[in-house]
């Protein structure tokens, strides 16, 4: 673990790019227990950093990130150099939350959660969680949605805060927009660009998914050609054992290099298959000294002198 001696604005009460906004005085800090955080909210990735050093200051929540270096290496060097330098809290339980006019600010289209807590704090690279989309859903204390906030993507506060002209937006040539594009048609083009961007998003886990199960499928299927071809080698009397072994390990992704160098070993002319071939049934399983008293040492040793040779070496042991 390394511990980066830079403190983060972990969360405020401003209105966020969902319309809704948090106090931080309802923020019951004992709850978020373990303090840890993913990398973009990748839950998948693992755990990316354990907040330390938590303190309230001024309305805000800010923390000092520990990471893990062994499933992040660049991490922390990446913070350090400042590519990454902002934290987004996410998966929200929402144990109280207001209407009241009072208590919205200028932009604020969502409610005031007074009484919460999450889950966890991403590391992540764009401030103001503009791109946290595990903050468009609040929670209750059982995982069920209590709002879904999508449709807030992009609020009126938000855009006056980034303040992009027109004359930038036309440059991207975004569809249905022109010069003299409302401000609401505006935010409309923009809520059904996100609203695409989040359904290739979804297309891209599926096919990564895929991806993931295909090449699961693939290695399955090399490995059971990979012993099917050892088993027949072991069959042949080929190899053994130990070479079995050392042959999948070395060629368990090169089934056809496999396939090419057992099929150029010679096989094994054991006593066994001596026996099979040559040697009498009924000198089968017998011991040099019933040989012996049984007068057949003398035919062994005229016809099959290499079973004879190995009856006696078997014998002087």
């Amino acid at each position: 673990m390394i511990k980066v001696d830079k403190e983060f604005l972990l969360t405020d009460e401003t209105v966020n790019c969902y319309g809704y906004r948090l106090l931080t005085s309802g923020l019951l800090l004992d709850r978020f227990e373990p303090p840890i955080g993913f990398f973009m909210h990748d839950r998948e990735q693992g755990v990316a950093v354990k907040w330390d050093d938590l303190v309230v200051r001024d309305g805000a929540l800010y923390g000092k990130p520990v990471v893990d270096e062994t499933r992040f290496p660049d991490l922390a060097q990446q913070i350090i150099d400042g590519f990454y330098a902002a934290a987004s809290v996410g998966h929200i339980v929402a144990l109280e939350w207001s209407d009241e006019p009072e208590l919205k600010l200028e932009g604020q289209t969502g409610p005031t959660v007074t009484k919460w807590f999450p889950r966890e704090c991403s590391i992540v690279d764009i401030p103001g969680n503009y791109n946290a989309v595990a903050q468009n859903k609040l929670f209750d204390e059982g995982g069920n949605v209590l709002f879904d906030l999508s449709a807030n993507l992009i609020n009126p506060s938000f855009m006056k805060q980034i303040a992009i002209p027109v004359e930038a937006l036309l440059a991207l040539s975004l569809p249905n927009l022109v010069a003299d594009s409302t401000p609401e048609q505006v935010l409309e083009v923009i809520r059904d660009l996100a609203a695409k961007a989040a359904k290739v998003t979804g297309l891209e886990t599926e096919v990564k998914d895929l991806k993931a199960e295909l090449e699961n499928l693939k290695e399955k299927t090399n490995s059971e050609k990979i012993n099917a071809i050892v088993e027949k080698a072991l069959a042949d009397h080929k190899i053994n054992q130990a070479t079995a072994n050392k042959l999948k390990a070395d060629y368990k992704s090169n089934v056809e290099g496999l396939q090419t160098l057992v099929d150029a070993m010679p096989a094994q002319n054991t006593i066994s298959s001596q026996l099979k071939a040559e040697v009498p049934e009924k000198y089968h399983g017998k011991t040099w000294k019933e040989l012996y008293m049984s007068g057949d040492l003398a035919d062994i040793k005229k016809n099959y002198p290499d079973f004879y040779k190995t009856l006696k070496e078997a014998n002087e042991k």
